[in-house]
């Protein structure tokens, strides 16, 4: 799980939790040691394991990471059996740095190239701590029946069973009762005891089914080096592999989606990407018979991944189109939501009344109907302080900007006579952001650009910047 902030979503109007994940380890009865990670997330298909050999300085080890496979490690194993990911929380006082220095690079890659057992990565935490930690903890365990988790506060330390979601883990009790997550993993292994059964019955009943969706499963036996992964929330099609067989292997860069070909939801992007159109994909989902449930979860996991991680808003329509009709089968998803992403879709494509009829639809008032419908009447808020612009575009149907960090919302802007200008309220001390013109990434070249910048995606581009 991206350990680097504890990212609030705005989809729909509605804040969720992006990196809701959920890790459980343990000891068997036979003495293997578990670990399970739902690596939880909005939708994406571009999850990579990237594997590493064995080097004359470094253990062999394997990563995940997002859009791309030098992006942030989101967890990993390595070949002694040490295993270790994140979950992130919400920025707190970081009591276990006091009298230690910084370590400089990667804690996590150092733990993989260097580190045999959790004790032996303990050790460098009475010397150092790892500056991004804030905002997360690190759950570990090794085969040799090794667990704890760090926190920003303390060390847990067990040789049983430990589980970890997104709440500080150290004294936090009313964390505890408000994550549901929790509680779950915690009576399955009372219940159950330690086992890949009960972690694969964890992972189900913990996945989250709503705007994050759980992108994928890794189950480590620790002791053996088997891995059993499941893609996108679908936990009857499993890849089973080795890590020592990954290893031998040499270096290599896995996209996760390449190891399921006939997920459903791959299948369903397959067939937009050919061009079919919102009434081509009812036929196929007809023919298909797909439950209700399924096709509810695929159009959901297409429209996200279209809309927000790959911004292509004309398949996501496509998605959208279809999604509609099932959506409130689902009783996760509410009714804001699911409108205020429906009147996103629409302006994206410059249908700016049938947008703004949807919002008025809405009873009541939330933070992005309100702004949203403002931006698509023009009406200026006296609250504004910025001001953003792009210069020229006069024959574009609609602008949109995105602002790196504030993700699941696009911003619309007004046109002029000569220029698109969009006003807003921040208080931000500087803000990143680029523009879609008529669905095409746009950056404006009078003003700032800051390179190499990670995007929600997980991959890389450049921004505007601008100061305030």
């Amino acid at each position: 799980m991206k350990k680097i902030t504890f990212l609030i979503l705005l989809l729909a109007g509605v804040n969720l939790v992006s990196n809701a994940c959920t890790i459980v380890s343990g000891v068997d009865k036979s003495g293997n040691t578990w670990a399970m990670n739902n690596e939880d997330f909005p939708h994406t298909y571009t999850n990579y394991l990237n594997v590493f050999p064995t080097t004359k300085t470094t253990l062999g080890y394997i990563t995940f990471t997002y859009g791309v496979p030098n992006g942030n490690i989101q967890g990993g194993a390595n070949e002694a059996g040490l295993f270790f990911d994140y979950n992130g929380l919400k920025t707190s006082d970081y009591k276990l740095k006091k009298g230690k220095k910084p370590f400089e690079g990667d804690m996590g890659l150092y733990l993989l190239q260097h580190c045999k057992s959790v004790p032996e990565f303990l050790k460098v935490w009475e010397t150092y701590y790892d500056e991004e930690m804030q905002s997360s903890q690190m759950h570990l365990a090794d085969k040799f029946g090794n667990l704890a988790v760090i926190t920003p506060d303390t060390i847990i330390i067990s040789n049983k069973h430990l589980t970890s979601t997104n709440f500080n883990l150290c004294g936090d009790e009313k964390g505890k009762s408000a994550c549901y997550r929790y509680p779950i993993a915690e009576k399955q292994i009372a219940d159950n005891g330690v086992s890949f059964k009960t972690f694969l019955t964890i992972a189900k009943a913990t996945a989250p089914n709503g705007f994050t969706n759980t992108l994928y499963t890794n189950i480590h036996n620790l002791s053996t080096g088997d891995i059993t992964l499941y893609f996108a929330v679908d936990y009857e099609q499993p890849w089973k592999t080795n890590i020592h067989k990954l290893i031998k292997g040499g270096e290599q860069h896995i996209l996760l989606a390449s190891k399921f070909p006939k997920n459903h939801g791959l299948q369903l992007m397959r067939f937009i990407d050919k061009g079919n159109n919102a009434d081509n994909v009812n036929d196929f989902l007809i023919r298909s018979k797909f439950s209700t449930a399924e096709k509810e979860r695929m159009l959901r996991q297409n429209f996200i991944n279209y809309f927000y991680l790959e911004n292509d808003f004309a398949k996501a329509r496509i998605a959208f189109t279809n999604w509609s009709k099932y959506a409130y089968s689902n009783e996760k998803n509410d009714t804001v939501a699911v409108e205020i992403q429906n009147a996103l879709s629409l302006s994206s494509l410059g249908n700016f009344d049938d947008a703004i009829a949807c919002l008025n639809k809405i009873s009541g008032s939330s933070k992005k109907k309100d702004i949203l419908l403002n931006e698509l009447q023009g009406i200026d808020n006296t609250e504004n302080n910025v001001i953003f612009k792009l210069e020229g575009f006069e024959s574009a149907k609609v602008v949109l900007m995105e602002i790196n960090g504030d993700y699941g919302f696009f911003h619309v802007l007004t046109k002029t006579s000569d220029e698109w200008l969009l006003k807003m309220n921040t208080s931000e001390t500087s803000v990143t952001y680029c523009f879609y013109v008529d669905g095409k990434r746009v950056l404006n070249s009078t003003q700032p650009i800051i390179k190499n910048q990670e995007t929600w995606k997980g991959d890389y581009a450049d921004f505007n910047i601008l100061k305030l």
